[in-house]
């Protein structure tokens, strides 16, 4: 099992993530499984890929931003 260490390691190691820009993204086991602009439905699609996860549920930003 991951944790969300390792997952947040996984989104900033990923180049270019230019597809997702503006769109809700979940990471689970360092893959991006599920993806969409609703958060609810984006969370609920991967928890029926994944049940037994922990997801990373995040937006990408439009803007550019800095991960610190």
């Amino acid at each position: 099992m991951t944790n969300k260490k390792d997952e947040f390691e996984c989104l900033l190691s990923m180049p270019d993530l230019g597809n997702y820009v503006g769109k809700w993204i979940v990471i689970v086991n360092n893959a991006i499984i599920s993806t969409g602009t609703v958060a609810k439905e984006v969370f609920a699609e991967a928890k029926r890929k994944c049940p037994d996860s922990k997801p990373l549920l995040l937006k990408v930003p439009q803007e550019s931003a800095m991960l610190l």
